[in-house]
């Protein structure tokens, strides 16, 4: 989607402000330009899934990333208590909205399948998880306050399984 060279820069801050910490699109659509940590290299999210709207929570997120996103919120004149993901100047962007943009994106980038917002939080646990980082980590990045939710997404497989049985020193080869 990102490679689509007709995006525009509005909707390409969404997908990474979706994408890269792996916001559900509720937490994206509250995200305003002072929630943005350069400092910490995170995101403040105020709620969230199943917390009150008082409860802070951090989103790790890469620090090129925030700095693109601080940029766009300066040549967007945005205020700092401006949602990032507006329809109209600082007017909140509801989640059909979202929906819709991203599937227009990926028709417009030649993907011929119908996405759903979470596809981009799914997408990157398991990129890390395919990357080598424990599930434990991912689990905490994503903010599940259960394992067995980030579970869902580990995808292994029987060549999975012998590629790694092969890298480890099984005492079975021992055996024949």
């Amino acid at each position: 989607m990102l490679n689509n060279p007709n995006i525009s820069e509005k909707y390409e801050i969404w997908i990474l402000l979706m994408y890269t910490p792996a916001l559900r699109v509720t937490e994206a659509i509250n995200i305003r330009v002072k929630d943005i940590d350069l400092e910490d290299e995170c995101i403040d999210i105020w709620g969230g899934k199943g917390r009150d709207v008082t409860e802070l929570q951090k989103a790790p997120c890469n620090i090129r990333v925030l700095k693109r996103i601080k940029r766009f919120c300066e040549h967007s004149d945005l205020r700092p208590t401006g949602y990032i993901m507006y329809s109209q100047k600082s007017k909140q962007v509801n989640r059909s909205h979202v929906y819709k943009v991203f599937n227009d994106i990926c028709s417009e980038s030649g993907i011929n399948k119908t996405i759903g917002t979470h596809t981009m939080r799914r997408s990157r646990a398991e990129h890390l998880l395919d990357k080598g980082l424990p599930l434990t980590f991912v689990s905490k990045y994503l903010r599940y306050k259960n394992l067995s939710t980030t579970m869902k997404y580990l995808d292994v497989s029987v060549a999975d399984i012998q590629r790694e049985m092969e890298m480890i020193d099984d005492c079975v080869n021992a055996l024949v």
